[in-house]
């Protein structure tokens, strides 16, 4: 650990000295910057094609409330899979990321139905029937 301390300060110096030589001398600064110019650049790593949440997806929720849920999963399969799969992400229906792999969609299609009818569900065993209680 101290040698390496020890080198890290070493190199520093060296870079000063270096850079303190480059700004006094330009003949030498030029010769540093055709030295250095056939360093390759870091590549940044390519991101995927992502599809942008919230551009022309429709309100699932309102679709289901008006389609019912037998319709609504066909209206979903005529859906493109890149919009299902944004539907997904945008109302953070599948948090364990399981059907990241899925290629069918019928059966993104049927995952965003229970997912909504779960979700719409929610709660409605708290309602009673009686409201004089």
């Amino acid at each position: 650990m101290r040698k390496e301390k020890a080198l890290i300060t070493m190199l520093r110096g060296l870079v000063d000295l270096i850079s303190d030589e480059a700004a006094r001398n330009p003949e030498f600064s030029n010769r540093l910057d055709l030295l250095l110019s056939p360093l390759p650049k870091r590549k940044t790593p390519q991101r995927k094609r992502s599809v942008r949440l919230g551009v022309d997806l429709p309100d699932i929720y309102r679709e289901f409330g008006s389609r019912g849920q037998t319709e609504f999963t066909h209206w979903l399969r005529a859906q493109p899979i890149d919009s299902l799969r944004a539907v997904i992400r945008l109302h953070d229906l599948d948090a364990t990321r399981r059907t990241s792999k899925w290629k069918d969609s019928d059966k993104l299609s049927h995952f965003i139905t229970e997912q909504i009818r779960a979700r719409m569900a929610r709660g409605s065993g708290f309602l009673t029937g009686d409201s004089g209680t």
